[in-house]
């Protein structure tokens, strides 16, 4: 066991946005390892009150002994470009350049329209790029906001695997 994993401490919790739905998983790290502890399907959330599906989301939490975690929030991969670049000789220090220069080439929104996120793939030059426009990120986010959801993150299918 590495003295990494013997750090590995927390509890997380996730929320994928699957059409209708949101699919709310816990799950707690100790040094064994990652395990899912309870998840709960939130139905028809885009047709319902935030304040509705938000308490019905903080009751979850409660039960599940996370009610303190902000959430990270798996984006539809339908509304995320993902892309993998390689970038041959650059450096670590040297991406956080780099890859902002190269996101423009990677989606059709206008200059300011669209936030990105990144990744070295570990072990390799290619690095994971995915790309969503600032309406769906604030579309989202206010949605979030409105059902009292305290947000860490937002990511999408390929960074979280």
């Amino acid at each position: 066991m590495s003295p990494r994993s013997l750090l590995a401490l927390g509890t997380g919790v996730g929320i994928e946005i699957q059409g209708p739905n949101l699919m709310v998983t816990v799950v707690r790290v100790r040094p064994g390892g990652a395990r899912v502890t309870d998840q709960i399907a939130i139905a028809g959330f885009r047709q319902r009150p935030a304040a509705e599906w938000g308490a019905e989301y903080a009751a979850f939490l409660r039960r599940s002994g996370a009610g303190h975690v902000a959430a990270t929030v798996l984006l539809p991969r339908a509304e995320v470009i993902v892309r993998s670049l390689s970038f041959p000789g650059v450096s670590e220090r040297d991406l956080a350049t780099a890859v902002p220069l190269q996101v423009d080439t990677l989606h059709p929104f206008g200059d300011d329209e669209a936030g990105f996120g990144w990744a070295r793939v570990p072990g390799t030059e290619a690095v994971l790029i995915g790309v969503a426009s600032n309406e769906i990120v604030e579309r989202y986010s206010r949605a979030f906001v409105e059902a009292g959801i305290r947000v860490a993150s937002l990511t999408f299918s390929a960074a979280a695997l």
